[in-house]
């Protein structure tokens, strides 16, 4: 078999390897006995083999029946005492036959799990008070580090104790170590991932300690309740699982043999996540044994919610682990998990705050760029280097590329710019410590650009700063060759797996990784990304604030300037027919035409010139209005009289609705007029002739008159409602020949007295719109 099949053979093997099933192993450790039932109806349903050796109990006495039937009514009481409460105080002691036994109690997926062991037969030999308090007082994450592994093993009296960091690569380091003087040391040394498979860390997250108090032991089978009835002697039911458990460190518990936790026969899929007895994988076991350990503890070190390492005991004799022990490095090692986490956040907030002048100087930057915001960046280089500790850095914009300090060539800057736009997240950004290992294509930029930090702005212009850091390349001390996790056992053995037997240092030469980017640079990337976007849409609001005010003014001072001429246009207009109505000839009559036209069109510039002046006040936030105390009927009177004349010039019928006399409201009846004027307008030319337009005003909310004007035409489509007040907006441009104005001009007089504009219709049914006003109730 080449190299090659023998790497892709142990890697199929180290994958059946992670689905191993290590919390159904369907059997226990000795050093205690385990009873499941049914928390509602206390029916066992499983039992460990060795239950009479604890209890006095065999199986057949306890499975299929109460589990109070059988116990101590001293233990009964204190069972269904622990039932009752919180899951963390459900611990209890007993004494069966003289022999003083500690209880645990757990439920998991429905099942109560009762554990028994042997309490402890002598004191600890150390308090746990003194060790938390010092831990509490230590300041920085070394010192922390090294004083726990100190305290655990004054605690437990391991051989060894380490600290074990896992990196974001799931390998793993000694950070600090606590030894006998004749074993050697672990400190520094990496192990590789596989060490640890996948599912051992998820039980590692829900279970904080495991403990191992002899690796030689026989695992306990568990015997299932319907077993136990077929054959009450129990002896066959216990042959097969007893004889797959007779040797832990037998090469054949790995191979393809009897799996009793898949046996429905036997019922052994009892889930022992939370179990402190859980028997464990014989590839565990073996690897224990090659590493000369036969006790071991671990305890997790969960930062944040995730497995950020673990405290791990190892002894080379058999060590009694009871439960106070336990419950003692539980609480040490979730007091460390919050030391952890406090120093990190302290160290995360000193290193951002070292940075905050950088950043201060790359924001200023970025608002006094004349261009894009990107363009004043490398007036800051030694700031935009210093945010995040990099060696170089780039800042590109379109086909712009601007280098600061050590970057790849200039041709591979474009290119790697546009593929690190390609493959960032979806928060803009992008880092990796080992580009090149990542993607070969980059293996020429390894020397300045292994690590690369960058933020993405969003498109349209390809934008991006990008930082470099180069190879670091340096040599890592291995507990063992990492490329050999496990090895192919000798052909005598069969097909099966060892875990590698050596532990000797082995090392390897790391090349094409940057020192790693940490989270306050990473953070630093994302927060200048986010100035940057900010500043750009300040710019963009800024500018197109500008544009319409030089849009408005240019409007208001055009429409003020024409006003003047218009008005002399429409009076001369009026004089030259004046004069020539009494010449009947027909040169008279061509002339007096031709000034009507002029006079028609000049009076509808006005009309356009003050809806102009209009929109530029509304715009530019200038509209005034001049409210008093007003007659509603009036004003309904005073559009009837003056818009008549415009209605029965289409044949249509102008209705008005006299609201009662006494209505009064806070409006400017001139320019409530004017916005009748446009509404009643509006609806003759969307109106038949020979139809009616309907006028009304009536109170509403106990506050206001609402105003309504009401068509029979054609009506307006349901998704056009919500437009018809915009500016320059019209349904049919060609058939109502105005400029669009109309409409937005009045929904402005009528939030400029603080009332509101709306429309309801039908289409082939008409239309209706109504606005308020205030009622003046002084």
């Amino acid at each position: 078999m080449t190299d090659q099949a023998d790497v892709a053979h142990l890697r199929f093997d180290l994958e059946v390897c992670a689905r191993e099933p290590i919390h159904t192993p369907g059997a226990i450790q000795p050093h205690g006995c385990l009873l499941a039932f049914d928390p509602s109806s206390l029916i066992v349903q499983q039992v460990s083999a060795n239950v009479e050796d604890f209890l006095g109990l065999s199986p057949a006495a306890l499975l299929n029946r109460p589990v109070t039937e059988r116990l101590p009514p001293q233990t009964n009481q204190a069972l269904l005492q622990a039932l009752s409460s919180p899951q963390q105080d459900r611990f209890f002691s007993l004494n069966v036959q003289g022999r003083p036994l500690d209880a645990l109690l757990h439920e998991h997926e429905g099942i109560a799990i009762l554990e028994i062991e042997q309490a402890a037969t002598h004191p600890l030999n150390a308090v746990l008070d003194e060790p938390v308090r010092e831990l509490t007082t230590i300041d920085n994450l070394p010192a922390l580090f090294q004083a726990t592994a100190q305290s655990v093993r004054q605690l437990t009296g391991f051989d060894r104790v380490v600290l074990y960091r896992f990196d974001d690569d799931g390998h793993g380091k000694v950070i600090s170590e606590a030894k006998a003087e004749d074993v050697d040391s672990y400190l520094g040394l990496h192990y590789p991932e596989s060490d640890i498979p996948r599912q051992a860390r998820a039980l590692y997250l829900r279970q904080w300690i495991r403990s191992i108090p002899d690796a030689l032991y026989t695992p306990v089978p568990l015997v299932s309740g319907l077993r136990a009835d077929a054959d009450p002697t129990l002896e066959p039911a216990l042959e097969p699982a007893l004889d797959h458990a007779s040797d832990p460190a037998s090469d054949s518990t790995l191979g393809p043999v009897h799996d009793p936790a898949h046996d429905p026969a036997l019922h052994l899929a009892l889930d022992l996540t939370h179990s402190v007895l859980r028997s464990i994988s014989a590839v565990h076991l073996q690897y224990m044994a090659n590493m000369g350990v036969r006790a071991s503890m671990s305890m997790s070190l969960i930062v944040h919610g995730r497995l950020w390492g673990l405290i791990s005991c190892g002894d080379r004799l058999a060590r009694d682990i009871p439960h106070e022990l336990r419950r003692r490095c539980e609480t040490l090692a979730r007091v460390v998990s919050l030391q952890i986490n406090a120093l990190a956040t302290v160290e995360a907030q000193a290193k951002q705050s070292s940075k905050a002048d950088a950043m201060l100087l790359l924001v200023e930057a970025l608002q006094h760029a004349d261009a894009h915001g990107l363009a004043g960046l490398p007036a800051q280089a030694d700031a935009l280097l210093h945010v995040t500790q990099s060696a170089g850095a780039a800042v590109v914009s379109g086909d712009s590329v601007m280098c600061i300090g050590s970057c790849p060539p200039a041709d591979a800057l474009q290119r790697l710019s546009r593929w690190v736009v390609e493959h960032a997240g979806g928060d803009g950004l992008f880092s990796t410590r080992q580009l090149s290992l990542d993607e070969p294509e980059w293996a020429s930029c390894a020397d300045v650009a292994s690590g690369v930090l960058a933020f993405v702005l969003p498109t349209p212009l390809h934008s991006c700063v990008l930082w470099f850091r180069p190879e670091i390349i340096h040599t890592v001390g291995w507990g063992g060759n990492p490329n050999k996790p496990v090895e192919p056992a000798q052909a005598s053995e069969g097909t099966v797996l060892h875990p590698r037997r050596s532990f000797e240092l082995w090392k390897e030469e790391v090349r094409g990784r940057s020192v790693p980017w940490d989270a306050s640079e990473i953070q630093a990337a994302s927060d200048l990304r986010r100035s940057t976007i900010e500043i750009d849409l300040y710019r963009q609001v800024r500018r197109e604030q500008e544009a319409t005010k030089a849009r408005d003014d240019l409007v208001a001072v055009v429409a003020h300037d024409l006003r003047t001429p218009m008005s002399v246009v429409v009076m001369q207009s009026a004089v030259i027919q004046r004069l020539l109505a009494q010449d009947a000839s027909e040169r008279g009559k061509r002339m007096r035409a031709s000034a009507q036209i002029v006079g028609r069109a000049g009076e509808r510039m006005s009309s356009l010139l003050n809806d102009l002046l209009d929109l530029a006040k509304i715009e530019a936030g200038r509209f005034e209005i001049m409210t008093s105390r007003q007659g509603a009927a009036p004003i309904i009177q005073d559009a009837y009289e003056l818009l008549q004349s415009v209605c029965q010039a289409r044949h249509l019928t102008l209705v008005p609705h006299p609201p009662m006399p006494d209505l009064p409201i806070q409006a400017d009846p001139e320019r409530i007029f004017q916005v009748l004027s446009n509404l009643i307008v509006n609806a003759v030319k969307f109106s038949s002739d020979g139809g009616e337009i309907h006028l009304k005003a009536v109170p509403i909310a106990g506050k206001l008159c609402e105003f309504s004007v009401s068509d029979r035409g054609a009506g307006i489509a349901p998704e056009h409602l919500l437009r018809v007040f915009d500016r320059y907006w019209q349904e049919k441009p060609a058939r109502s020949g105005g400029a669009g104005l109309g409409l937005y001009i009045s929904r402005g007089i009528v939030e400029a007295h603080g009332g509101t504009i709306r429309a309801e219709s039908r289409p082939g049914h008409g239309s209706t719109m109504f606005f308020t006003v205030p009622l003046d109730l002084d």
